[in-house]
């Protein structure tokens, strides 16, 4: 059956094909930007380390932030910047409210769709052909991005570096920027080569389906380019070889597991619900969460499946409490966003992707129990 939208097992196992491939990109792509904007990222980290902003990461997590709002800005940067009046801040605040008040989820979702469409995208989005032409319009794609909800995590890192930019000379801003875009535009060229087998039907399905989604509040989750499909497939392989060592110092090990991986339906799923997610109960021996679960049991990891809108920072280690760490199972569209807020409440996390989607409240009007790479999961978790 062709995939929705993308497929890791579209020619094989998973294993055998997709992760090899994105490893191999990923390396060329932390190569080139050698060459390209890793002298940037340095100036950054050098910047966040004397003014004592965060303990300092990997250079290859700044190339990865400064790639991805190369990508976001050639996607959304006309939009954002053309805005002249919108509630931002409480735009912002219903993305926190829906994670803090699971009831009411089902009305702020609503609320959310109108408010996204009518104040944030009130004409068709347009690629920005242009660089950013001042630190306003940086500023302005910012506060775009945390009033969306989808791209809270992308505003909370950029923030930081609206900080760099401001130490800079304001002629400085467009001249980085466009080194920024030269290295996105061939990430998106040479992404597509390598990496355009496993999304073969995004363009069909963004297409088909753009009006659809017009007032829906995970438009932007749904309908996220080809582009922005690669650049999570890297982001998460980046992120994994950054926290890899962290994660596997702990000795207690979750695996956080979407709802769209149950075989039986949310009102007839017989889970043991908490405020961290819901613990399977083995109802459905078919069921991909039941057998998760016991393979956990013989390779010393818990299962837990959580809602989307879940509040990743109650996986935060308390005082007192021995750290555990989570390995976090998401599709492409929203993985990297859940391993930034894992990262930024200091949780120890690797990332899994959905082998690809098919939920029904987001993707398909049937749905279907989505699946992971067992042997991937096992490696992630074992070593």
């Amino acid at each position: 059956m062709d995939p929705i939208t993308y497929k890791l097992n579209y020619n094989g196992s998973a294993t055998s094909t997709y992760y090899p491939a994105v490893a191999a990109f990923t390396d060329l792509v932390i190569d080139y930007a050698e060459y390209s904007i890793t002298p940037i990222t340095k100036k950054y980290r050098h910047y966040l380390i004397g003014y004592r902003l965060e303990e300092p990461r990997s250079i290859e997590e700044y190339i990865f932030e400064l790639l991805n709002l190369g990508v976001l800005w050639r996607a959304y940067g006309n939009t954002a910047v053309g805005i002249k009046y919108a509630p931002f801040r409480l735009m912002a605040q219903m993305g926190e409210w829906r994670k803090t008040h699971p009831r009411l989820k089902p009305l702020i979702d609503v609320i959310r769709g109108f408010t996204l469409s009518f104040f944030l995208v009130p004409s068709p989005i347009q690629r920005t052909d242009h660089a950013p032409r001042s630190l306003n319009d940086l500023d302005r794609l910012i506060t775009w991005l945390e009033a969306t909800g989808d791209f809270r995590e992308d505003a909370f890192r950029y923030i930081r570096l609206l900080g760099y930019f401001g130490t800079l000379p304001e002629s400085f801003i467009p001249a980085i920027m466009k080194k920024v875009l030269v290295f996105t535009d061939w990430f998106a060229s040479e992404s597509l080569r390598h990496m355009g087998t496993y999304t073969p039907n995004v363009n069909a399905f963004v297409s088909t389906n753009q009006s659809g989604y017009r007032w829906r509040e995970d438009r932007f989750a749904c309908l996220r380019s080809q582009t922005e499909y690669h650049l999570n497939m890297v982001g998460a392989e980046i992120m994994n070889r950054a926290y890899r060592n962290e994660f596997l110092s702990c000795k207690t090990k979750t695996v956080l597991l979407p709802g769209c991986m149950r075989a039986r339906a949310e009102e007839k799923c017989e889970g043991i619900k908490s405020k961290k997610g819901i613990t399977c109960s083995g109802c459905e021996p078919k069921c991909h969460v039941n057998q998760l679960r016991e393979m956990g049991r013989k390779n010393n990891f818990d299962v837990m499946v959580i809602p989307h809108s879940t509040d990743l920072s109650q996986w935060k280690t308390k005082p007192g409490e021995i750290p555990s760490a989570v390995v976090g199972v998401a599709c492409l569209s929203v993985l990297v966003q859940g391993g930034w807020e894992l990262q930024r409440n200091n949780v120890p996390a690797q990332c899994i992707l959905l082998n690809e989607s098919g939920c029904k409240k987001h993707w398909d009007d049937k749905g279907f129990p989505t699946a992971l790479d067992i042997r991937e999961l096992k490696r992630v978790v074992t070593n």
